[in-house]
């Protein structure tokens, strides 16, 4: 089941040290890696770049509600992928 209404920004986190920072930024180009190109592309237009769904919709060519169901699984295969990758570190 997709959420009614997904973030249009990911969360602020506070990070410890810079060491903390480069091993974060490392575990999730990694993670990325393992998605799909269409994980990749909408993960790419709403988080990185801040677009909105409907923004995002119209960049890739697609419905507002393809994007959030998407976005959606695209963030449960990159949470999946960055605890694979933490377990083999």
């Amino acid at each position: 089941m997709v959420p009614a209404h997904l973030p249009d920004r990911m969360p602020e986190q506070s990070i410890g040290d810079a060491s903390e920072q480069v091993v974060n930024r490392r575990l999730v180009a990694a993670a990325l890696g393992r998605l799909t190109q269409e994980h990749r592309d909408v993960l790419r237009e709403c988080y990185f770049l801040g677009g909105s769904v409907a923004q995002a919709a119209h960049v890739l060519g697609m419905a507002p509600g393809t994007v959030k169901s998407r976005t959606y699984y695209a963030l449960c295969a990159l949470r999946l992928a960055i605890e694979e990758l933490r377990d083999v570190e």
